[in-house]
């Protein structure tokens, strides 16, 4: 099966194309609530984890027993990874990534390059910090069988899937086309 050259364009990495969203700016500015709140009650279930072990007491038939894990600094690594990669992926100009598939060559300038690497520095943030999240859960919590303190591993793993999907729903809510965009033409 091949493409016909009409439809062929030597610039596109896929043979399909995607389909532009438009917008308004109402979906825009909802997509732009959303993704915050999403961002604020992933962190939340971080917050709430570490409450609770800051405050989790031995069980009553064994009082003089200690807790055997608590939230330290290793699990909020991954959230501060992923909440590092949301920041670069928000605050990246998307012109310039629209620019390089408009050109020729993928840019003339250079910027399209360095919005790309820039991108992949932030998805790359992300991603890490999820894993991290999951080898925490697993080494922390999971193998040494602690299950009566597994929320707190699965919070953290919520905490960056939730950071992870805020950040989706801001790139497509801010990636259509802008309400206050002037084309002047003369």
């Amino acid at each position: 099966m091949s493409i016909p050259r009409a439809t062929y364009d030597p610039r596109r990495v896929f043979r399909f194309s995607l389909p532009r969203l438009e917008l308004g700016p109402k979906a825009r500015e909802v997509g732009t609530y959303l993704s915050g709140a999403l961002f604020t009650l992933s962190f939340f279930l971080l917050f709430d984890a570490a409450t609770l072990s800051a405050h989790a007491r031995p069980p009553t038939d064994a009082p003089h027993d200690v807790v055997p894990v608590h939230v330290s600094f290793v699990d909020w690594v991954p959230a501060i990874c992923s909440t590092l990669g949301f920041l670069v992926t928000a605050m990246l100009d998307k012109t310039h990534l629209a620019e390089a598939l408009s050109g020729d060559r993928w840019g003339s300038d250079g910027a399209a390059w360095r919005a790309r690497v820039v991108l992949f520095v932030g998805v790359a943030l992300m991603a890490g910090g999820l894993a991290g999240s999951l080898t925490v859960l697993i080494l922390k919590y999971i193998i040494p069988d602690y299950t009566g303190y597994i929320y707190y591993g699965g919070a953290n793993v919520g905490t960056n899937s939730g950071i992870m999907l805020a950040a989706m729903v801001l790139w497509v809510s801010q990636s259509g086309s802008d309400e206050y965009e002037y084309q002047l033409t003369v």
